[in-house]
């Protein structure tokens, strides 16, 4: 009488084909986080609310459980002011559902995260960086006599290899003596 391996359906001797190399070089949420963000971006591109403006998916982070997706926007067309913000989000809101049931469909992961949008920081502070450096005076330097004669001009070299070939055309057309 044979023995079974233990494994269900016999056959001890079978074993799983081995998985190919991959390329992965950065962290599975990482990776998770461009497919979020691509496929709610081009969800909310789909959306014809002209409450939503000029809107820039600007990243996502997926906590490493699955459980929540933080979604980072800009709108661009407007200027920050805290109430606006409140409303716009409130309008993203309205569309949570139907972007977590576009990232069931689309991404192949065991659990779909929450999603919960909010405005990207970063943007936030470089546009108030550049408002600043916008309301500071230009400084100019004081123009030097070192800097009128810092260098004396010199022919480029388009210049002197056409004249060099000049030359040498001139050289090959002129008479000889001899003849």
């Amino acid at each position: 009488m044979a023995r079974s391996s233990g494994r269900r359906g016999g056959g001890g001797d079978r074993r799983r084909a081995a998985r190919p190399p991959t390329n992965r070089h950065y962290p599975r949420t990482a990776r998770l986080n461009n497919l979020l963000q691509r496929i709610v971006a081009d969800y909310l591109e789909r959306v014809d609310d002209e409450r939503l403006g000029f809107l820039t998916v600007t990243g996502v982070e997926v906590d490493s459980d699955l459980n929540r997706a933080e979604v980072f926007v800009s709108a661009l067309d407007r200027a920050p002011d805290p109430e606006a913000d409140e409303a716009y989000l409130e309008v993203l809101a309205e569309y949570r559902k139907a972007i977590q049931s576009e990232i069931n469909a689309q991404a192949r992961i065991r659990k779909t995260p929450e999603v919960v949008f909010a405005f990207d920081p970063g943007v936030r502070a470089g546009a108030r960086i550049e408002e600043i450096l916008a309301g500071l005076d230009p400084v100019t330097e004081p123009e030097t006599e070192n800097d009128a004669e810092a260098e004396p001009e010199t022919p480029s070299d388009a210049e002197t290899d056409a004249e060099a070939q000049g030359d040498a055309e001139t050289d090959v057309d002129a008479p000889t003596e001899d003849a």
